[in-house]
């Protein structure tokens, strides 16, 4: 049985000019002068245009969310009531909810539970809560969504979301040996959440728009701690540029093609999880994977725009391709998210 994507749903905070999230964040009084002068050359060089956030700028150095209704059980609410207006929300039968970094505090019942309970939404099988698979969680969930739709004949539906907000480190002293790391992370990450409808071939015809049908996953891990929590403080070592996309390229994407007998060439869509430019750059060598700028332009634009949201970043990037509602039958196009642990996961996809 074939499954597809019928629609995709993408939601922000906010967002704010980097700019201005520097001063907010790293303010003249607190930080003093000069601090803030080096956080203002950071972000300038962060290549991030606007970055959503759901903390309360007004409120630094306490962490606080802003506006209720970016709770992710608010968010987690509007996804499924959108998600399910056109087909029914009897007609979906699974929740799988994904995240590394959550303003929800009430853990118990789990936040999808809690989504559930307060959507009406009837499972046949427990919902699913996947928590620091890193930035490959998203692709895991839309996984084990798609087996279930191809099991049961019925909808699903993947929400993927991140508050990385939530762990902003505000240290103020050059001599904290986290103090460029806190830095990096405060303006790298953002927040957002992407939901995805997956509906089995028997729903096609409720949909008069062009789907994704899913062909195949490849889900991997090789340990490695070149990302991390150290101390409260998010850590991106330099080597990890190096060390993560050869890993990647040889575990969750040539496998992938090679069993399908599919070249390298004839995937035009890379839904790319946008870490960095650092990160995308490594895709371009011919040893690790030949991409051209124009395959990562997406991956870029995304980056460009929103920042590194972890776990949703490379759904994202696919919101994007799936937006543009021209005739793209039997384009081919991979999602690839990798991340902390390291966690890697592609999806194999083609244009009806």
């Amino acid at each position: 049985m074939k499954v597809y994507i019928a629609r995709i749903k993408k939601i922000l905070p906010p967002s704010y000019d980097l700019d201005y999230i520097s001063e907010k964040i790293y303010p003249k009084e607190l930080a003093g002068e000069k601090i803030t002068k080096l956080v203002k050359k950071f972000a300038k060089n962060m290549h991030i245009k606007q970055k959503p956030t759901a903390i309360d700028l007004d409120s630094i150095p306490e962490i606080k969310l802003k506006r209720k209704e970016d709770h992710p059980k608010e968010w987690g609410k509007k996804i499924v009531k959108e998600l399910s207006e056109k087909i029914g929300i009897e007609n979906i039968g699974f929740l799988s909810v994904a995240y590394n970094v959550t303003y929800n505090k009430d853990f118990l019942p789990n936040l999808t539970s809690q989504i559930v309970m307060e959507t009406g939404l009837k499972t046949d099988i427990p919902p699913e809560e996947l928590a620091y698979y890193g930035c490959a969680a998203g692709v895991i969930s839309l996984k084990n969504a798609a087996e279930f739709c191809k099991k049961f004949n019925k909808a699903a539906i993947s929400f993927t979301f991140d508050q990385c907000s939530n762990i902003a480190s505000f240290i103020y002293d050059p001599k904290n040996p986290m103090f460029k790391e806190a830095i990096k992370s405060n303006l790298l990450f953002s927040d957002g959440g992407v939901g995805i409808l997956l509906i089995p071939e028997s729903m096609k015809s409720k949909f008069d728009h062009p789907l994704i049908e899913l062909i195949e996953f490849k889900i991997d891990h090789v340990p490695g701690n070149t990302i991390r929590m150290e101390n409260g403080v998010f850590v991106l070592e330099n080597s990890l540029k190096d060390e993560i996309p050869p890993i990647v390229s040889e575990k969750v994407i040539k496998p992938i093609l090679s069993e399908k007998d599919i070249p390298l060439s004839d995937i035009k869509e890379w839904a790319l999880h946008q870490g960095g430019p650092a990160i995308l750059e490594e895709f371009k060598k011919p040893e690790i994977l030949g991409l051209s700028e124009e395959q990562l332009s997406t991956s870029y634009e995304m980056f460009n725009i929103y920042g590194n949201m972890s776990a949703p970043s490379c759904l994202l990037v696919l919101d994007k391709y799936f937006s543009n509602k021209e005739n793209k039958s039997g384009t081919k196009g991979m999602i690839v998210g990798f991340g902390a642990g390291y966690y890697m996961a592609s999806a194999l996809y083609k244009w009806e």
